[in-house]
This record gives C-alpha cells, sequence and structure tokens, in this order.
C-alpha cells in the first residue's frame, strides 16, 4: 500500500512545502502533481540552471517517509557526473544513508538544484563537485560479469617484475552465479615458477597467458580492440607479445600490471572477436581478524569425525571455518534427495557417499585443508579389515566426534577413545525438534564414554517427566506408537553448534569454558523444558579406567603367547 493512502497530512504537507519553495525561489518552475499507474506520487517541475530551463521529477516511494523520494531527469539524458548513468536518478546530498523521516521533497529539489549550478561551466570547462558519496567495492563491481581477486600480496609480486617485462601467468577461473571470477596461480613457467598457488580442490579452470610489466603511465590508455592492442604491444618492441595477441586460434588472457593498478584482458579465439574482454579487479582488503587468537592451534589439529549425515555435515562445515587443519571423516551412507532438507550439502552432491561430499566441501570452505575419507558402515555388515583401518585412523586424531546418534557406533568409538586416551564429543537432536543432549568426555577428567552415556541415561529417567505418556530409560526420545516426528534444519543446527563448541573447547583451551561436560538442550516447550532454548547442565562423575587394563599376569602371559607363536625366534635367541 502506498504511503499517501494512510499518510494523507503528511502528502498535503509535502505539497505545501514544494509550494512555498516555489513561491519563495525563482529558480523553481511548472510543478505539476501526478500518480503513476502503481500508485506512485510524483511531481514534475523545472529549474533554472544558468539561464536554461532543466525538467526534473521527484518520486516518493511507497516507502516514503522512511525512504527519500527520488529526483532524476525526463528523459535520457546525463545532467551531471553525480548521477546513476543517463536518465538516471541525482546523487544528492541526501541520500539514504543520511535521510531522515523529517526531512522533505522540498529539501531534495533545493539539493538538486545546488548541484546542478555548481556543475556549471566556467570558461568553458565544467566545474567538479566534491563527491560525498563513497561507495563499496561490491556497489563497484555489482554489474560486472567479469572479475579478477587480487591480493596485495599477488600486486607487489606483479610490481616487482622488470617494466616491459613478458613473463607466463596462470589463471584459475570460476563460473559462479553466472560471473567469471579469475585469479593468479602461478607466476612464471612450469619447471621453475616464481611464484605458484593453487585451489585444486575447487576444480578451476587453468588459462594460461602473460603478464605484462608497464610503466604507470601507460594503463590508463590500454585499448580493448584487438588491432590497437597488437600495435601497442608492436610500439613496446614486445614482438612476441604481438604475435600472441595475433594468435586467433586460442584464447589469450593478459594480465597487464603498473604500480597500484592490474588490468586483465582476455581475448575470445575466433576472427570475428575484435575487442577484449576488460575484467574488473577487485583489491582484496587486508586479512581481518575474525577468529580467537587461540584458533590458530586448530591448523595442526586433526578431528575424527564419525558420521557425515546433517548433524556431521553441519559440524564439518563450521570446523572448517574454524580452521581445523586435517579431518578424518567415517561413513557408509549416500546423500539423497530427501537429506538435503537438513543437510550442510546440497544437490550438487546427490549420489555421492557421503564422506565423500563432506570432503568437497570442506575444501569449498578452506581448499588446503587434508582430509581422508573412509566409506565404512561402523558397526554394519563390513569386513573386520576395513572396520579396523577405519578404527586406526579414528585412534590417531586429537578429538573423536560421533555424530551418529547410533549405540553401535558410539561403542566402537567410545573404545578407542578409551583405549588411546582421547577426547571423546558427541550429541543427539531429540524427535521432533525437541532440543537435544551434547556431551563430551575428556581424559581423566570425565568419566569413560560408556559410563559417561550411562550416567546420561540415569539423568534422563530421573527427571520424573515421563517422555509422551511413558517412561523412557534411554534419552533418544524416540515415539514408537506415535506419528513420526523430525527436527528441521534449524534445530539441528542448534545442537550441532553445540557439539562444535565442544569440540573447539577441546582442541583449543587448556581450561574450559563449559563448566559441565554434558547439556540438555531444549528447543521446544516439552517434556522436561519449559520453554525454548532452556537448558539443564548435566554433572558426570569421574569413573572408569582411561586406558586398556592389564592384569598383575600380563607381562608373564605375553611371554608365554609369544613363544607359543613363534617357537623358532625363542630357539633364535637361546643359541646366542
Amino acid at each position: 500500500m502506498s504511503w499517501w493512502l494512510t499518510q494523507a497530512g503528511r502528502a498535503r504537507s509535502e505539497r505545501v512545502a514544494i509550494a512555498d519553495l516555489q513561491e519563495n525561489a525563482n529558480w523553481l518552475k511548472r510543478v505539476e502533481w501526478a500518480m503513476s499507474t502503481n500508485l506512485y506520487l510524483s511531481a514534475n517541475f523545472e529549474i533554472t540552471v544558468d539561464g536554461a530551463d532543466v525538467p526534473l521529477k521527484i518520486t516518493y516511494p511507497a516507502f516514503f517517509p522512511d525512504v527519500p523520494p527520488q529526483v532524476h531527469p525526463i528523459g535520457e539524458v546525463r545532467l551531471s557526473h553525480h548521477q546513476y548513468g543517463a536518465g538516471g536518478e541525482l546523487c544528492l546530498e541526501i541520500r539514504p544513508d543520511n535521510w531522515e523521516p523529517e526531512m522533505t521533497g522540498a529539501m531534495m529539489i533545493e539539493s538538486a538544484h545546488r548541484l546542478l549550478s555548481s556543475e556549471q561551466s566556467v570558461d568553458g570547462e565544467r566545474r567538479e563537485v566534491p563527491d560525498a558519496h563513497r561507495t563499496t567495492i561490491a556497489q563497484d563491481v555489482r554489474g560486472k560479469l567479469f572479475r579478477l581477486i587480487m591480493s596485495g600480496e599477488d600486486q607487489q609480486r606483479l610490481e616487482a617484475l622488470p617494466v616491459l617485462s613478458v613473463t607466463e601467468l596462470e589463471l584459475e577461473e570460476v563460473y559462479q552465479a553466472q560471473r567469471w571470477i579469475a585469479r593468479p596461480s602461478r607466476i612464471g613457467g612450469t619447471e621453475q615458477p616464481l611464484w605458484a598457488h593453487s585451489l585444486k580442490p575447487l576444480n578451476l579452470v587453468k588459462r594460461s597467458g602473460y603478464v605484462v610489466r608497464l610503466p604507470s603511465n601507460l594503463i590508463n590508455s590500454v585499448p580493448s580492440s584487438l588491432d590497437s592492442l597488437v600495435e601497442m604491444a608492436k610500439t613496446l618492441e614486445l614482438d612476441n607479445l604481438a604475435t600472441f595477441i595475433a594468435d586467433v586460434s586460442i584464447e589469450r588472457p593478459i594480465l597487464l600490471v603498473t604500480e597500484g593498478s592490474s588490468l586483465l584482458l582476455s581475448l575470445l579465439p575466433g576472427k570475428d572477436k575484435k575487442d577484449a574482454l576488460r575484467y574488473k579487479t577487485i583489491f582484496l582488503p587486508p586479512s581481518a581478524q575474525r577468529q580467537n587468537a587461540e584458533y590458530e592451534a586448530l591448523k595442526g589439529k586433526t578431528v575424527a569425525l564419525v558420521g557425515c549425515g546433517s548433524v556431521g555435515s553441519k559440524v564439518a562445515a563450521s570446523l572448517s571455518r574454524a580452521g581445523v587443519g586435517s579431518f578424518v571423516l567415517v561413513d557408509g551412507d549416500i546423500l539423497f534427495p530427501g537429506n538435503i532438507v537438513r543437510n550442510d550439502l546440497d544437490q550438487r552432491s546427490v549420489g555421492l557417499n557421503k564422506p565423500d561430499a563432506v570432503m568437497a566441501r570442506i575444501q569449498e570452505i578452506n581448499p588446503f585443508t587434508e582430509v581422508s575419507v573412509r566409506r565404512v558402515l561402523m558397526g554394519g555388515q563390513e569386513s573386520s579389515a576395513s572396520t579396523e583401518a577405519a578404527l586406526q585412523s579414528i585412534a590417531k586424531c586429537d578429538v573423536i566426534i560421533d555424530a551418529t546418534a547410533d549405540a553401535t557406533i558410539f561403542n566402537l568409538c567410545a573404545a578407542v577413545a578409551r583405549s588411546q586416551r582421547k577426547p571423546l564429543v558427541w550429541g543427539e537432536v531429540f524427535a521432533g525438534g525437541v532440543g537435544g543432549i551434547v556431551a563430551r568426555t575428556r581424559p581423566d577428567i570425565d568419566p569413560t564414554p560408556l559410563i559417561a552415556r550411562q550416567q546420561l541415561v540415569a539423568w534422563c529417567a530421573d527427571q520424573g517427566v515421563p517422555w509422551d505418556g511413558k517412561e523412557s530409560e534411554a534419552y533418544d526420545l524416540s515415539r514408537d506408537d506415535a506419528p513420526p516426528l523430525v527436527a528441521d534444519d534449524a534445530e539441528v543446527t542448534i545442537i550441532a553448534a553445540h557439539i562444535t563448541r565442544l569440540a573447539i573447547d577441546i582442541l583449543v583451551r587448556e581450561e574450559t569454558i563449559f563448566p559441565n561436560s554434558a547439556y540438555a538442550v531444549g528447543l521446544r516447550q516439552e517434556w522436561i523444558f519449559s520453554a525454548p532454548f532452556e537448558t539443564f547442565p548435566i554433572n558426570l562423575e569421574a569413573g572408569g579406567e582411561w586406558h586398556q587394563p592389564a592384569s598383575d599376569e600380563s607381562s608373564a602371559e605375553l611371554i608365554a603367547l609369544m613363544g607359543e607363536l613363534f617357537p623358532d625366534a625363542s630357539e633364535v635367541k637361546d643359541e646366542n
């Protein structure tokens, strides 16, 4: 609904303010109010600038007065340097970034008159009006289909090349969201590059060409036409470059570099392609500190993630963003379309084994992460050798995360954690998105995993509130006789985030920020939860042996066993 239908008083005051301005300013003429077919209120008017009448239009948007009116010329004309293209809106002193609802359309008209009057020519030259409007990088490039990404380090390397040198260049380019995004990946030859950097996991398109180091005064006069580029190369006595540009049988990227500036040109193959595509260069800002300094330690850590489904995929993505340097992913399942409703993966991964799909997701976030996958159905019908190999891989990690909510798999993870003295983190989402439980066990601090799980079961049973009218001895809280209830993506994400926080806490901190090692987190008013986000800390009492127990007779028994298995070895030892 248009604003003036509910704010007739404000609409009337706008008309009065512009009428008062017309009466008191001899430069404002012929104000005519109108209404568009979409019920936008507007007014055509003329302002006198340097003796000439300039026709303009002010339009009140649907959400006025919370947003400002727009002033633009009538017709596809360019009136000012401070204008969004021919026929476009004037960029005035009053803009969306400084507009206040108390301001009026009359003020906008006055601002338009000041702008155009200030820009009038003096002695044949148009005066420049200082630009108070600052655009962001995103605003500058939003209409550009071809973009070159350059870091400050990349630019410095290229500027260090000798002036008028021609050096081999490799670009990596990706087509995403109807845009081509390129970045340098190698400077120099393949055998002994001056610099190389590859984002291989992203499967980018690689293109070979040249980087040309130009004098500073030439970058702004680089032509786009093929013939002119050939002439420029010959003028600079770069005959090999001229030949390369003239070769219409191949695609030819050329990166032109000068101090503080880079311009990527791409010449498409074919005799009918007469002009080069010009890429918009985006200089990356200096990397800002977006993580806690203590997270640097994550680069050297390895996480075993058992279960790459809805919870596991989200945990993997979050840990990758946090900076974990290495993963071991274990899962025996395949991603189906129905899984996507609450998974961090998307349609591109349908049909892939889940650990492979999660590996690709991790490396999309950080291409330099090391990832090992085990496509093993833990606790299922697998060969003992496959299961043993997966367990051996898990045992080498700094922390183990069980994201399966499967008791059999939990027992396997618990066995590895206890025998190898590795911390274990796990969590489960309750049926129907009621909430979930997250927990951790740390060697010699918390109970061993199986004892911890027993304590969680006992805690749930002790709450005195039956689940769905029935007593429950476990905390999976399934409704066997009721219609199936599932948690949605947001609910799964919340529990996954808590699992991630527990894992990071173990990996980077000597002193934990979590006073308890288990928590029941409510997401709706049901069971023991009186309100969404109600959290119950659960105290875990230490217990159990955090290593493989050995009997007092183990040494003697081991010697006897070795003698039975390898009698020849004993004889050889005796002979010596």
